[in-house]
C-alpha cells in the first residue's frame, strides 16, 4: 500500500500560478483567485483538499505540475484525485472506503 503524501501548507500566501494561490491561518486554508477567496477548509480536510485541486484542474485554472509543486506532492497523485472526480463526482472524496479493514500487526 502506498503511503499518504501530505500536502505542505506554507504560512502567508503562497502563488499557484501568476493568477491563483492559497493562504494558511489558524489552521484554515483559503484559496484565491486573484485578491477573491474562492474556497476554504480546515488543514486536516484532505477530502476538500483533493476535491478544490482536481476542480482547478478541471476548470482550468492551474496545471498539475504547478499545484504538484505548490503543495510539494507528487503529480501523480493530482492525477489520480482528477481521475477519480471525473469518474466518481465530489462525493467520492467524501465517502467512506467499502472493504476490509487494514491488517493490524
Amino acid at each position: 500500500m502506498a503511503q499518504l503524501q501530505l500536502p505542505i501548507f506554507i504560512e502567508g500566501v503562497t502563488l499557484i500560478t501568476s493568477d491563483l494561490g492559497y493562504s494558511k491561518k489558524d489552521g484554515q486554508i483559503i484559496y484565491f483567485n486573484g485578491s477573491l477567496p474562492v474556497f476554504t477548509h480546515e488543514e486536516s480536510d484532505l477530502g476538500s483538499f483533493k476535491m478544490i485541486l482536481s476542480q482547478l484542474y478541471i476548470n482550468g485554472s492551474a496545471s498539475q505540475p504547478q499545484l504538484a509543486k505548490a503543495f510539494s506532492i507528487k503529480t501523480q497523485a493530482v492525477k489520480r484525485w482528477v481521475k477519480k472526480y471525473r469518474d466518481e463526482g465530489i462525493e467520492a472524496f467524501f465517502t467512506e472506503k467499502r472493504g476490509r479493514p487494514p491488517k493490524k500487526k
